[in-house]
């Protein structure tokens, strides 16, 4: 997805800093291969790394073409094993 576009706004982006994401690490995970599934109330979430290699959950939908970001947060170490056995 590296063409993909982002659409932030203080509340956005105040709610993943409230987790210690940044906003270029939440993007990252969409360029780093990751794993997309649906979820409730047609949002999706990306389960993926950081360029720096940090594994992050990454809820989203999307909006007029554009991935809006709902939350981030670091995936807990359960998580984390779940997505790298998904990933092989």
């Amino acid at each position: 997805m590296a063409s993909a576009i982002f659409e932030w706004d203080d509340e956005n982006v105040d709610h993943i800093a409230q987790h210690h994401v940044e906003t270029d690490e939440a993007e990252a995970v969409f360029d780093n291969k990751p794993l997309v599934l649906r979820s409730q109330g047609g949002k999706c979430v990306a389960y993926g790394q950081s360029d720096e290699g940090r594994y992050l959950m990454v809820v989203f939908v999307r909006k007029s073409g554009m991935i809006r970001v709902v939350t981030a947060r670091d995936l807990a170490e359960g998580e984390k094993k779940r997505f790298k056995r998904r990933k092989k």
